[in-house]
């Protein structure tokens, strides 16, 4: 039947309206409204969006939620799936965006008549499941990675649809060899660049500040400092959550219920191995290079110093643990014979006791060891040119009373949050009923002994305004908005470091400004204004160095960091420069050039002033020629997906603009509740969830996604 359809596109038409008909009909018997007012939810098949002629059911939208998922968590390395409702509240816009991308694809394949035959499908499934293991397995794998066979081919004809548009919309994309050439260039030129970067952020303390220039740039810019809001001011009284917590009390046997001596190590005694990493070879010797044979300079780029090292360290690593069947050796003389640390190697490599406590960088390889048993061996650990290698030798187990405080620090601070939520449901009643902020406060303090709670004001704001102590605090700020009268006291809220509840105490209206009520803003403008111009000015200062050293002269001597890199490419960012047309400058340099005008930073105010040190032109003989046609074929692809990107989104704005694009959100909403808004990258119109099976080509594996809304024609699949 299935077949008999899938070859008679006007009998298929014919009875998918039927079928629609029918199905309208018993929506309507299940969406009849009841005496009581109610109505139904809507089903699997509810239609939450239609594209032309295509429907996005409600099983389909979950289904796709579904495959998101466990796409994400599988990205995260985690088996827990979140249910459809909450990843439609955090990704719902997106996904139902991806799906509509994908009825385009298939509302234009169709308006192109690009259909998919059963033969297509046939060889795209002896394609992907090569070779072919039997009906029964077949549907099995199928069913395992969430989907049955008839979806899963309904998917590969859609994706056959969609490679079919794909070709007919970039079907004339080329690429010159000027722009291979470019690329390749752009790729694989190493540049040695030195920079400097002037920031107005690191300036701002150094800009002068005197009333008089003050009050001038008010005077100047006062139409700028109009309040145009209404504002308000609030006092409000804070629970401190850290104070909460130092009035909790906990006994013995609760401490000791939490007692773990192995999470409360403190002391370790180590023995380390150290491998260096022998320094690049120095400028004369990469240019003695130049004259070896190219075989040579292949088998040195091969196996670089660090690579080398770490080789080294991971059979150091495996002869300490006895990996295998093998013996695990002697960590002390394994440190005697190679560690180049040497103040530990005569001692076998050991470094003493390691307290937790011990101020350390966060890099630094010791903080690990405090996480390994006695006796465990780390794998190599690299930090700066060095590969460490750590044993724990040793290690002291804290006793109750040791941890005691610890233990009753970590009691405190799970509960705190509980215990200050407590104290601000009193302080929420008491404080309605009187009003009186002062009494309340006093009267809990009492009760707690303890500064639990305190009185603060905030001066005139309106929403949406960052506040002194607080900062945006945009529920505390909502509530006093939305309280009616002068007095009024609002429901408790979260803030910084605690809770609140704010009394509503006075109201301002749209207004100019005076000076002293906008004081700080103006300073803060004038200050944020002055240090951008101070900013351009030490840039252009800069900029008149002619060397690279004179660059670094200049730069130290006006207390900036210098930054220095080797190897960067022409796709490589260089710190704040991160778009191609912000470093094309410096590419355009001759070694031993300075940029002549300062770079403007990217969305931003900082400057940049660049020196290009050295620069290492690409090999345009066999190693060009070699990659020449994958250059070629990368960029065209790029092209394609930009140009088919485009192609989709005129398309869904012109079917929009028709009204043929339409979203029932309150179906949506009913069932799944509202997602959150668009995040502005979208999603890839690919189906969600792609099952783990082989894949037809690298990186385009075959998904099974939602269904298109039409009947399939799996047609004679091989052992079916």
């Amino acid at each position: 039947m299935l077949k008999f359809l899938g070859k008679r596109k006007r009998s298929r038409k014919v009875l998918l309206i039927g079928f629609v008909l029918l199905l309208a009909v018993g929506l309507i018997v299940v969406f009849v409204p009841t005496d009581a007012g109610l109505r139904g939810i809507g089903g699997d098949e509810t239609v939450i969006a239609t594209v032309a002629d295509y429907d996005i059911t409600l099983k389909e939208y979950r289904q796709a939620l579904s495959n998101y998922g466990r796409s994400i968590a599988a990205g995260q390395g985690s088996t827990r799936v979140d249910d459809p409702s909450t990843i439609n509240s955090l990704y719902g816009s997106q996904v139902l965006q991806s799906l509509i991308r994908q009825k385009l694809i298939l509302y234009q394949a169709d308006q192109l008549n690009f259909h998919t035959t059963d033969g297509e499908v046939q060889q795209r499934l002896k394609e992907t499941f090569n070779p072919w293991p039997g009906a029964e397995r077949y549907r099995l794998q199928i069913q395992s990675a969430g989907s049955t066979p008839v979806e899963f081919e309904e998917s590969i004809r859609a994706s056959i649809a969609e490679e079919k548009l794909r070709s007919y919309v970039g079907g004339t994309i080329q690429v010159s060899p000027q722009e291979v050439e470019a690329d390749y260039r752009r790729n694989n030129t190493n540049y040695s660049v030195r920079w400097v970067e002037v920031s107005p952020e690191g300036l701002r303390d150094k800009v002068q500040i005197d009333e008089a220039g003050l009050l001038a740039y008010y005077e100047e810019k006062k139409a700028d400092f109009r309040i145009e809001r209404e504002q308000r001011r609030a006092r409000y009284i804070f629970v401190d959550q850290n104070k909460a917590a130092d009035t909790l009390q906990f006994s013995e046997e609760e401490l000791k219920q939490d007692f773990n001596p192995e999470r409360g190590i403190r002391q370790v005694r180590v023995s380390q191995i150290v491998l260096n990493i022998p320094k690049e070879p120095k400028k004369a010797d990469k240019d003695a290079d130049k004259n070896a044979p190219a075989a040579a300079v292949t088998d040195q780029a091969a196996e670089k110093p660090e690579d080398k090292i770490k080789s080294k360290a991971d059979e150091i690593v495996g002869r300490a643990r006895g990996e295998g069947d093998k013996q695990a050796e002697d960590f002390a003389a394994l440190a005697r014979a190679y560690s180049e640390d040497a103040k530990s190697k005569a001692g076998g490599g050991d470094i003493g006791w390691v307290d937790k406590n011990d101020k350390r960088e966060t890099d630094d390889p010791l903080n690990t060891v405090f996480t390994m048993q006695q006796g465990d061996v780390s794998p190599p650990i690299l930090k700066g040119d060095r590969y460490y290698i750590l044993k724990v030798t040793d290690r002291k187990l804290p006793t109750f009373e040791e941890s005691r405080e610890q233990l009753l620090k970590e009691a405190r601070a799970r509960k705190s949050y509980s215990k200050a939520v407590e104290i601000v449901a009193e302080v929420e009643q008491k404080f309605k009923e009187s009003k009186n902020a002062e009494a309340v406060v006093a009267e809990i303090n009492d009760k707690y002994g303890a500064q639990v709670a305190s009185v603060k004001e905030t001066p005139f704001f309106f929403e949406g305004e960052s506040l002194p102590d607080l900062g945006a605090a945009p529920d505390f700020q909502s509530k006093i908005f939305a309280l009616q009268n002068i007095s009024d006291v609002a429901d408790r809220t979260n803030v910084k470091d605690g809770l609140a509840v704010a009394q509503y105490t006075e109201k301002r209206d749209p207004h100019d400004a005076a000076f002293e009520e906008v004081r700080s803003k103006v300073e803060e403008r004038y200050r944020t204004d002055k240090a951008k111009e101070l900013a351009a000015e030490r840039a252009r200062e800069l900029a008149v160095a002619q060397t690279p050293d004179a660059l670094k002269a200049a730069a130290t001597s006006m207390g900036l960091k210098v930054d220095e890199r080797d190897g960067v490419t022409g796709n490589d960012p260089m710190g704040p420069l991160v778009s191609e047309a912000t470093r094309t400058p410096i590419y355009k340099l001759n070694p031993g050039e300075v940029t002549r005008e300062p770079i403007k930073v990217d969305n931003g105010n900082s400057y940049v002033v660049a020196a290009l040190v050295s620069r290492k032109d690409p090999d345009m003989g066999e190693p060009f020629e070699s990659q020449r046609k994958s250059i070629e074929e990368n960029l065209a692809s790029t092209r394609r997906n930009t140009l088919f990107l485009n192609y989709l989104t005129a398309l869904e704005k012109r079917l929009r603009d028709e009204g043929k694009i339409e979203v029932y959100q309150d179906v949506i909403n009913a069932s799944l509740g509202p997602p959150a808004p668009p995040s502005g990258g979208g999603l890839p119109s690919q189906p969600f969830g792609s099952p783990q099976l082989p894949s037809r080509t690298p990186g385009r594996p075959v998904s099974p996604g939602s269904l298109p809304g039409r009947p399939v024609s799996p047609g004679s699949l091989p052992g079916r």
